[in-house]
């Protein structure tokens, strides 16, 4: 389990170092060919918000938010099928269209037996898969930015893929999210894929039916050549957590940089002739002073229920526009940074305070609903 938004404050995301000569995974050989479509659920055709979902334990000696435990039966364990029925019941009455589950395609990882025990035939509702790219991974190094010039690299990361298409999109397709029938795959941290990982882009896309959208950093615009060259090969863009100082700083920055990078995007197009997705993201919260022992960032919370209604409206305002209407994603169930919108309980740590609106219960859930309900 790793702390997400801030591993994405801190990461390095250019650097270089030696690497070992040693053989790569890879996709297996003689497979015979993907099929060119996949029948999923079309993204554009979804209404309602994501939900970033989550095959990690609740620790809650390091957790800011407290699951119910009618959507969390046992602390210090994962969540179970049952959990998951119950979820998905709330994820509805709420309003979400589809999930977005975290995903490792290394096999030393638990999630794939997780998911296929808990969610892949438990229900219905769309998915995606937000691929572990930086952490615990089979690339090198195993945390961290990634050098995409390396073979060896570029050839783990073709075998992940590989695996996500034969062991998740295939036998689930009908439940799988695609645009224009390619398999949608999320890349939490894109920026910290540096080197040539456009043309392993295209390479990928040219053997398997899938697009990548990726998290490119928009509360502090990217700049670089090189880093540009390599989102202008992704199909669309989709934050995976936004922080300031202040929540609504973090409202004003994410909405003055989403039109900046919306500007971007056109130019991206002009010289692709490409179409890409923007997907906006909601923040309900950052707080992972539970897991740093208070080192690193501040705690992020709004200050009244108000600046969070005010967040969601700038969202609002700009789909169709800024944003393409789809969404926004929202970090449901992980629950150590304290973003997790998941129904909650209210104890003395998540009360709200004369200066800090939390949310406890379903107070977040309520304006997801009320604002990008289905």
């Amino acid at each position: 389990m790793v702390a997400r938004l801030s591993a994405v404050l801190m990461l390095i995301l250019f650097f270089t170092r030696s690497v070992p000569a040693i053989d790569s995974p890879t996709a297996e050989a003689n497979r015979p060919p993907w099929p060119t479509r996949i029948d999923g659920v079309e993204i554009e055709q979804i209404h309602g918000w994501f939900a970033n979902i989550y095959p990690w334990k609740y620790l809650p000696t390091l957790s800011t938010v407290f699951p119910v435990r009618s959507l969390w039966g046992r602390p210090n364990d994962y969540q179970s099928a049952a959990d998951i029925a119950a979820q998905n019941q709330q994820l509805a009455e709420y309003g979400s269209g589809a999930d977005v589950l975290e995903y490792s395609a290394n096999p030393d990882a638990p999630d794939h037996n997780h998911w296929l025990r808990t969610y892949f035939t438990n229900g219905d509702r769309p998915f995606f898969v937000a691929y572990e790219h930086v952490f615990g991974t089979r690339l090198i190094p195993d945390n961290g930015a990634k050098d995409m010039s390396v073979r060896y690299n570029r050839e783990a990361f073709k075998a992940d893929i590989d695996a996500i298409v034969r062991d998740v999109v295939i036998p689930f397709q009908h439940r799988y999210v695609t645009d224009h029938g390619r398999a949608v795959i999320f890349l939490w941290a894109a920026g910290a894929m540096y080197g040539d990982f456009a043309s392993l882009l295209d390479e990928v896309r040219a053997t398997y039916p899938v697009v990548f959208i990726g998290s490119v950093g928009l509360m502090h615009l990217q700049t670089d050549p090189s880093a540009l060259r390599n989102f202008r090969a992704l199909d669309g863009f989709m934050e995976y957590g936004l922080y300031a100082p202040t929540y609504d700083e973090m409202t004003s920055t994410y909405a003055q940089n989403s039109g900046l990078w919306r500007r971007t995007i056109r130019g991206f197009q002009a010289e692709t002739g490409r179409k890409y997705l923007f997907i906006p993201t909601f923040q309900a919260a950052f707080d992972n002073t539970k897991f740093t022992g208070g080192e690193g960032n501040a705690p992020m919370y709004p200050q009244s229920r108000g600046e969070v209604i005010h967040h969601a409206e700038r969202i609002k305002e700009e789909f169709g526009t800024v944003y393409d209407p789809i969404g926004p994603f929202a970090v449901f169930s992980e629950l150590i940074e304290g973003a997790a919108v998941i129904e909650s309980q209210c104890v003395s740590d998540t009360l709200d305070k004369r200066d800090r609106w939390v949310g406890c219960g379903t107070g977040r859930l309520e304006i997801l609903e009320k604002y990008f309900g289905s």
